[in-house]
């Protein structure tokens, strides 16, 4: 029986799934981020942590390794450009079938489960992607650090350090994250943090990790953190608005008249809120939108995606297997 590969790749974890021709999930890995591929060596890091990670999923499907292994399809979704990852991952992955999109692609695919209508991805950066009634597809945002990812995590770390220098130059708004982002950072002062980004000692996914502690700060009580929450929630309302307008023209409905969906992705709408403040927004503007959480995660659209490269097509049986089998059955939750 042939083996099915999906990927979803990211910048902080790459999440791997080898499943059967029947849907059966047969082996789940986890590894290290994915990205960067533009960077020196980071070729060989996406070939590294791909190797690791699908051989992790291929051992407990009972598998080969994957330089023996024939797949009958592949679909990996990937962060940032997708042609450098293509030529790194042909000589790898054996397969006629193999599929590298951007991970909005595979995200909208399994949030709405190929139904007309949207999904926000916030993360440490940010995107959004939607699909109308005849199929046709948008993309808005996901423009980087340096010019876009509203309301991502590296945007809401960013606003917090923002905060910070401020208070210290006499006009911002006390905050209790001051003190305690110094200490915990090791740092004395406001320059000091600071340059440890502007040297790059600290990388943008180090400031992204810090939006952690915004959460934790907000739920104390923390007025500057919370306005730091609800204003990302606030602009990745902004990029679902417009994404509906772009979809469904003004009366946001489908071409059948339903109301569309309007799904969200990552690890920025775990903070409730940002989810909150999210939700009302996008309600503000277009009632009757479905704001729902996604059907499937990313990785099993990339599932989805690769069955559907290969002709097979799955049933709501075979979702259902999917979100509601247990951890030893077929799935964790991912």
């Amino acid at each position: 029986m042939g083996l099915f590969l999906a990927v979803d790749g990211g910048q902080t974890t790459t999440k791997v799934i080898v499943a059967d021709e029947q849907g059966r999930i047969r082996g789940l890995a986890s590894g290290g981020p994915s990205d960067h591929t533009e960077e020196p060596g980071g070729p060989e890091r996406l070939e590294r942590v791909i190797r690791s990670t699908v051989n992790d999923a291929l051992r407990q499907a009972g598998s080969t390794v994957v330089d023996d292994q024939d797949f009958e399809a592949a679909c990996f979704g990937m962060t940032g450009e997708t042609a450098i990852k293509q030529r790194v991952l042909e000589p790898v992955i054996r397969t006629s079938r193999l599929a590298v999109v951007h991970d909005s692609v595979n995200a909208l695919v399994g949030a709405t489960a190929g139904r007309p209508g949207l999904v926000v991805i916030a993360g440490t950066g940010s995107v959004a992607r939607g699909m109308d009634g005849h199929g046709g597809q948008i993309r808005i945002g996901g423009w980087g650090h340096l010019f876009g990812d509203e309301g991502s995590a590296y945007a809401i770390s960013r606003e917090a350090i923002r905060a910070i220098a401020a208070e210290l130059d006499g006009f911002g708004q006390p905050t209790r994250m001051t003190p305690t982002f110094l200490s915990r950072l090791n740092v004395n002062s406001a320059y000091d943090l600071i340059a440890k980004y502007y040297s790059g000692e600290w990388s943008r996914d180090h400031m992204a990790g810090l939006a952690l502690w915004v959460s934790e700060f907000a739920a104390a009580g923390d007025a500057v953190a919370l306005d730091i929450l609800t204003g990302a929630g606030k602009d990745l309302a902004r990029l679902a608005v417009t994404l509906l307008t772009l979809l469904f023209g003004e009366t946001v409905s489908t071409a059948s008249g339903d109301s569309p969906i309007v799904s969200y992705v990552g690890g920025v709408f775990e903070d409730c809120f940002v989810l909150d403040s999210f939700k009302q927004a996008v309600q503000a503007v277009a009632s009757d939108a479905r704001i729902e959480p996604p059907v499937l995660p990313p990785v099993l659209g990339s599932l989805l995606l690769a069955y559907r490269s290969a002709g097979v097509e799955c049933s709501e049986t075979v979702y259902s297997s999917w979100t509601n089998a247990d951890a030893g059955n077929a799935r964790p939750v991912l």
